[in-house]
């Protein structure tokens, strides 16, 4: 019992660690100062994957884990991934809380398990369930809550009503994109941990080759070297956070997978946009008014979780 409780406290820490990620990006983009000609979404992909990077490898160092005896191929499933996430997932994802807000963002970056699912059946053979054809259902159904909720934005007076309502189309292609390589990045760890089944290795790999592809970036673009420089200290110290966030989340959940089982880990690490939504409400002091916009965000993570767990 006192492990189950443990499993579910790390749990429930990753989803808070995750959201607080997303949070304080949304606040360093809000209320730092740039110029016009800085990306202040790259500079804080940039940090977050440094902060990372530290943190996993000062921890494997820590525990004397040993790289003896592996083999490049072995890694090169994790590398290709860090490519997809962190590298390009994060700055999709950082440019769309710029553009749409957190509580849009991280609801629809949060479907990525029905790419991952429609991924692994042919790359890696695993059998569509049924808990992954609710899933699915309860996906779709979750996204077209959240699509009817954004119509009737200008009468709701609802915080996540008001930017669905604001949003375009266009809009949604970052998030989206982002999904699709998040999807895409779990399954190539997945096809890696088939061979090497050590993940604190296989994130920091992946983190790593993130960062080296931001770093080779920056040495043939100096358009690049340009956006990513800002010196507005609110919004440093808010890009540094979330990386201590996020590594934080990473260190939580397989924490939490060491002590308790997928289905006890699994549905609770995956309500971070729910405690996105309960914050950005409590920050701005307002109550939810839109049934629809729980609803639809509520299906969105049980389908992920069902899908997870199938």
């Amino acid at each position: 019992m006192a492990l189950l409780e443990l499993s579910a406290g790390l749990a429930l820490l990753a989803s808070v660690l995750s959201a607080l990620q997303s949070l304080s990006v949304e606040y360093g983009l809000d209320n730092g100062s740039f110029l016009e000609d800085r990306e202040p979404a790259l500079t804080a992909a940039v940090l977050s994957i440094v902060v990372s990077v530290v943190v996993f490898w000062a921890l494997l160092f820590a525990r004397g884990t040993s790289l003896a005896g592996v083999e490049a191929l072995q890694l090169a499933p994790f590398a290709l991934a860090g490519l997809a996430n962190p590298a390009a997932f994060r700055l999709l994802y950082f440019r769309s809380i710029d553009r749409i807000g957190a509580r849009v963002s991280a609801a629809v970056v949060s479907a990525n398990p029905a790419v991952a699912a429609m991924l692994a059946l042919p790359l890696l053979g695993e059998p569509f369930t049924v808990l992954t054809g609710v899933g699915l259902l309860c996906i779709v159904g979750g996204g077209a809550l959240l699509q009817l909720s954004g119509t009737g934005a200008g009468e709701s007076g609802d915080l996540i009503s008001e930017e669905l309502g604001a949003m375009t189309p266009k809009d949604l292609v970052l998030p989206l994109a982002a999904m699709a390589l998040l999807g895409c990045s779990f399954v190539l760890v997945k096809i890696g941990l088939n061979a090497y089944s050590k993940p604190l290795v296989a994130t920091a790999v992946g983190q790593t080759t993130a960062l080296v592809a931001f770093v080779a970036l920056f040495g043939v673009s100096s358009d690049s070297r340009r956006r990513v420089r800002i010196r507005d200290r609110t919004a440093l110290l808010a890009f540094v956070l979330a990386g201590v966030f996020v590594a934080g989340n990473w260190l939580a959940w397989f924490s939490a997978l060491q002590f308790g089982t997928v289905v006890t880990v699994v549905p609770l690490s995956n309500v971070y946009p729910l405690v996105i939504v309960a914050l950005s409400y409590g920050l701005a002091r307002r109550l939810p008014k839109s049934p629809r916009v729980l609803a639809g965000i509520t299906a969105i993570v049980a389908g992920a979780t069902l899908m997870q767990l199938s």
